[in-house]
């Protein structure tokens, strides 16, 4: 929601509050007036032993630009969604005011100033502290353009339709944590069609290797379609033959018709070309045959989340000045799958792809929380290096036998390394 006031009131402090907390939003509007702002987190709820999904467990504010006027932005989050409010600046002080005394017990602003922290303790004695700014600028406000949320049960009719979504357009309780992986994945692929080329495309072809259920199969056809306005072609891949006939039913009851499912292996399917192609939880070598298609196939973009990393580990042969690092086999198993992924990683930029590794979900619920991206760059240079590199740690580790590699090299991709 977005308070309207007068456009350039300038923000007052809170004459409700004294102490630690009342000095905490008087600093807070000095910074706002003096535009040394630069974010406040809030933090400790009050009834931390109440758990229910109406009381947040922390908030974000941040300064936006609405209809040409500043205001604080703030981002409750609360265990299985967030709310955003948006508040004129001029009451911002009252406003977290207001939360400090109904919801959170601690603070911290942070200002080109200085950064002040409020901490209460388990006696409700609450005391600022004072120390060096963390950031030396202000981030300028964030622009008011107005974004269609993607996933948005109202604006989805499939999330309903894939039983994400009850018949009263709300969330299902326990479909929360399903539906928050899909925003991210989609915000996730935002950023990366960002750094690519493909915004210029007239026509985009998105290949999802092991759609499952068709949750990020029907929201990349969304996403592509609707967000980024570009037709797109989406097909989605999966061995098990039911899951691929109900999908493409709700894709016919929806009238998407360049979303099709077919019943194939990663393995046995032939792509052609694509743009987009991702493949999330693909057993061992699968994600290497899925690398490799994704390369053959042209695509700007590649996505991978490995799972089940059985081929190095047998294969490991630890240095000798190693051994008392890796002489646990919990670490061997832990070193092997990092050893495969960093080697993935490097034969994806032989081919021309800058490629990141990272951690795109919490690892409280599964392990299986690594991405691999590989963006396509044109003027990617030194890919003969990365080839090296790779030869270099296979040696070093005695990997004789990397299925990706072996797939780059029977192609004529790149060439084999002499044992």
């Amino acid at each position: 929601m977005t308070n309207e006031g007068p456009k350039n009131a300038a923000p007052s402090a809170t004459t409700i509050d004294s102490g630690p907390v009342g000095e905490l939003l008087a600093a807070l509007a000095q910074a706002l007036q003096a535009k040394s702002f630069v974010k406040l987190t809030l933090s400790k709820p009050l009834r931390r032993s109440v758990a229910t999904d109406s009381i947040p467990t922390q908030a974000y504010i941040r300064l936006v630009e609405i209809k040409h006027a500043p205001h604080i932005s703030i981002l409750l989050r609360h265990p299985h969604r967030d709310i955003t409010e948006n508040h004129r600046v001029d009451t911002a002080a009252d406003v977290i005011s207001t939360l400090l005394r109904s919801t959170f017990h601690n603070a911290h602003l942070f200002t080109t100033q200085g950064d002040i922290e409020l901490r209460t303790n388990n006696k409700g004695e609450a005391r600022l502290y004072h120390g060096r700014a963390t950031f030396s600028t202000a981030a300028p406000p964030d622009h008011d353009r107005v974004r269609r949320y993607v996933l948005d049960p109202s604006k989805a009719p499939y999330l309903q339709e894939l039983g994400i979504v009850s018949a009263e357009g709300k969330v299902k309780s326990d479909k929360a944590d399903k539906y928050k992986q899909l925003q991210h994945i989609i915000k996730l692929l935002e950023d990366f069609v960002g750094k690519s080329e493909l915004r210029e495309k007239q026509h985009l072809r998105v290949v999802d290797m092991g759609s499952g259920k068709g949750y990020l199969t029907f929201a990349l056809y969304d996403y592509c379609n609707n967000e980024l306005g570009i037709p797109t072609t989406v097909l989605g891949i999966d061995r098990n033959a039911e899951l691929t006939g109900v999908c493409n039913n709700v894709a016919s009851k929806l009238g998407y018709r360049n979303l099709q499912f077919e019943c194939s292996t990663v393995e046995e399917i032939e792509l052609g070309e694509a743009d987009i192609v991702i493949a999330l939880h693909a057993c061992d070598t699968a994600t290497d045959v899925a690398l490799f298609k994704g390369v053959a196939a042209g695509a700007a973009i590649i996505m991978a989340v490995p799972c089940c990393q059985k081929e190095l580990r047998p294969q490991l042969k630890v240095p000798i000045d190693e051994r008392p690092l890796l002489k646990h086999d919990t670490y061997k198993d832990r070193y092997s799958q990092m050893l495969t992924d960093a080697l993935r990683g490097l034969l994806l930029e032989s081919q021309g792809y800058r490629t990141r590794v990272m951690e795109f979900i919490s690892d409280a619920h599964t392990h299986r929380n690594v991405m691999i991206v590989g963006i396509h760059a044109k003027d990617f240079a030194g890919r003969d290096t990365k080839r090296a590199d790779a030869a270099t740690l296979q040696r070093r580790y005695g990997v004789t036998q990397q299925t990706l590699e072996t797939l780059l090299i029977e192609a004529g991709r790149i060439a084999a390394v002499p044992s």
